[in-house]
């Protein structure tokens, strides 16, 4: 009992110290945007994530060491304590079976007093990561997709006939907060000077008295890097629901396979798509992605070392710095650029990355943390490789977007701005079109998707894709329609459109385009039977009118006589669009009889059908018995049909009724030139 009791509270024990450091981490270390993100980074590919895992259980030792150290040694004495007293060898001035039970009831007190702490502090960790939030979310069911989606497979996207280039630059963490308080940012001096008088000189979607510098929100489900990659490329969060289908992101399955998204679209388009990072490209799916969706050329790490960018043995921080990263952009850049072939070149930087950041020997000591220092050596980074891109011959027909991935998770972002501040990611848009609205625009991330494309000179119907609209437009944004805080409420909650669709990529519960589930196969168009005699003879006069449509009535042996078709006649030689076709159909009793209708010019045949306006037709009625008359009534539109009902006594004859529009079926239409087929039916369209 003592070797359990013991056991039990020591267990209890590193528990409470995993609990005690995960809120610190969770705080001063990094901020998450809600338990999704931490489900999904550990339900996923972690390649790539080696250092930062080291690093973290490296902490963790660093910080708890002291507790570690008493309470091990605690558990050790414990034990001694139990196995002397077994032997003997432990001599007390206290009764032995006294000691005992004494020495039982404290450790039975220690190991309730550790399942009360570490109950109370586990609640607490329960409430910071918005667990019961999400788990309620969960039993929640939203219509946004339903009331809001719009699908990028079903909507018309039309490039101008002169494709423009594309850089799209994905900055790791940058926000829009750096900037200082006089231009709307959250630090008293900036962190990003170049980078915000590039927003200013350019787009940032915000009105031209407006010094503030604009940025995007970021709604739920869209704060870590693979999730603000889907929402700034597809306009869609990335929600996590189930094992099964988190697994649509490993490299072994699709990645939200029914979605068309930036990369899929240029690719259409006839652009090559580039995607170049500092890192391992796998982690957390990012390889994945960009090859299913654009089938993009990957320049990571891997390559890197391939291509002589860095030594094989060389690593740092992810992989390697934005130093050699841009490097590495330039070099190839060089390459693309001489192609014909328009191109979408996007990378990602690293050097700013939660913890700390990487802080290269180019990087100032202008302020106290290093997180700071690097944000503002990654700022002039950026903007140095800007200027080298104006300075190229590809950048007159090239548009440059430099977007934020996300909000920085590093804790120091959330202690240093105040606590009413408004976090958003940096956005702007350099040598595209002029934006027009003079108004500040709210918007998140994913409104970032159709924006980039109507940068390029795209045009968009309805300029909405995803859940996104772009901010050229005078559409509203989700969040301009319903406000920030009911966008992230509703995203929050079960969606089966996006669980059945988007997730799983059930095609068969995608959006059809117009007139989609009409469309058939010519072979199964359902073929209308022909009338009888009696019924031909009941209905008439309303064979007569060109707007008639018969429809037979239900036997329950339906009759229908297979169409055949006669193919024309081979060319003799002569070409002589003047002369008619004859065209002798057999007769379905008596003798047969010869029918020649008029060519499109020339001599006209012995039957002249009327159009839909001019000279009526001639209508030849059945006899009462013997062979078979001819019927020739007015079509509403297009060339007029023949109609050769049975005769009421003797062999039946065929009927070929009318079509309600374009040329009719049992027509034997003239030849535009040589000689004519002959049609007996045609199924109704």
């Amino acid at each position: 009992m003592w070797i359990f009791l013991s056991t039990l509270s020591y267990i209890f024990f590193l528990l409470l110290n995993i609990i005690i450091y995960a809120k610190y981490y969770f705080t001063s270390r990094l901020t998450v945007g809600g338990f999704a993100q931490v489900l999904y980074t550990l339900q996923n590919s972690m390649s790539g994530s080696e250092n930062t895992v080291a690093e973290v259980i490296g902490d963790f030792f660093a910080r708890q060491w002291p507790l570690l150290l008493i309470g091990t040694l605690a558990y050790i004495a414990l034990l001694l304590v139990y196995i002397y007293n077994k032997q003997g060898i432990l001599k007390t001035k206290f009764d032995p079976a006294k000691f005992t039970q004494t020495l039982k009831g404290g450790i039975i007190v220690l190991l309730c007093l550790m399942i009360s702490v570490d109950t109370f502090q586990g609640i607490a960790l329960y409430e910071m990561l918005g667990i019961g939030e999400y788990q309620a979310s969960l039993g929640k069911e939203s219509d946004l997709y339903e009331k809001y989606y719009v699908d990028a497979n079903t909507t018309e996207i039309k490039f101008p006939e002169k494709k423009r280039n594309l850089i799209y630059i994905l900055c790791e963490s940058m926000e829009q907060s750096y900037t200082d308080t006089k231009e709307g940012g959250g630090f008293k001096k900036s962190l990003i000077p170049e980078l915000t008088k590039l927003a200013k000189e350019n787009t940032d979607f915000s009105a031209k008295d407006d010094k503030n510098l604009n940025g995007g929100l970021t709604p739920g489900n869209t704060v870590w890097t693979i999730a603000g990659i889907a929402a700034q490329s597809m306009a869609i969060p990335l929600n996590i629901g189930n094992g099964e289908f988190n697994r649509n992101f490993e490299d072994s399955s699709q990645f939200m396979p029914t979605v068309q998204g930036l990369g899929d679209i240029l690719e259409d388009e006839g652009y090559h798509n580039y995607f170049m990072c500092g890192s391992d490209a796998a982690f957390a799916g990012r390889k994945n992605y960009y090859e299913q969706h654009g089938n993009y050329q990957i320049f990571d790490y891997n390559t890197a070392k391939k291509d002589g960018i860095i030594d094989d043995d060389y690593y740092v921080f992810w992989g390697y710095e934005d130093k050699k990263l841009f490097q590495y952009a330039k070099k190839e850049l060089t390459d693309i650029a001489k192609n014909d072939q328009p191109f979408n070149f996007t990378m990602l930087t690293v050097d700013t990355h939660f913890q700390d950041g990487y802080k290269c020997p180019d990087c100032p000591d202008e302020f106290d943390s290093q997180y700071e220092n690097v944000i503002k050596c990654s700022d002039h980074k950026v903007a140095e490789f800007v200027k080298w891109c104006q300075k190229q011959d590809f950048y007159k027909d090239t548009t440059i977007v430099i977007a934020g991935d996300h909000q920085s998770m590093d804790g120091f972002v959330a202690e240093a701005v105040p606590d009413d501040f408004t976090r958003k990611t940096f956005f702007t848009v350099i040598n595209g079109p002029e934006y027009k609205l003079n108004r500040t625009r709210e918007y998140s991330t994913m409104d970032i998707f159709p924006t980039i494309l109507e940068s390029l000179g795209a045009t968009i119907q309805g300029s909405r894709l995803g859940l996104g609209t772009s901010l050229y437009s005078e559409t509203p944004t989700l969040i301009e329609l319903l406000g920030y805080d009911e966008l992230n409420r509703q995203m929050s909650y079960t969606s089966k459109f996006y669980n059945e669709v988007i997730m799983s990529g059930d095609e068969s519960k995608m959006p059809k385009k117009e007139g989609e589930e009409e469309q058939q196969p010519q072979e199964e168009q359902q073929v209308v039977q022909a009338p009888t005699a009696q019924e031909y003879q009941a209905n008439r006069d309303n064979f007569s009118d060109s707007n008639y449509v018969w429809t037979p009535p239900v036997y329950n042996e339906p009759v229908y006589n297979e169409p055949s078709y006669t193919p024309p006649a081979q060319d003799t030689g002569t070409d002589n669009p003047g002369d008619s076709g004859t065209t002798t159909p057999p007769s379905t009793g008596g003798d047969s009889g010869t029918t020649t209708p008029p060519s499109t010019g020339g001599d006209s045949g012995s039957t002249t059908p009327p159009s839909t306006g001019g000279d009526s037709g001639t209508t030849t009625p059945p006899s009462s018995g013997g062979d078979s008359g001819t019927t020739t009534p007015p079509l509403g539109g297009g060339d007029s049909g023949t109609t050769t009902p049975p005769s009421t006594g003797g062999d039946s004859g065929t009927t070929t009724p009318p079509s309600t529009g374009g040329d009719s079926g049992g027509t034997t239409p003239p030849s535009t030139g040589g000689d004519s087929g002959t049609m007996q039916s045609a199924p109704t369209e």
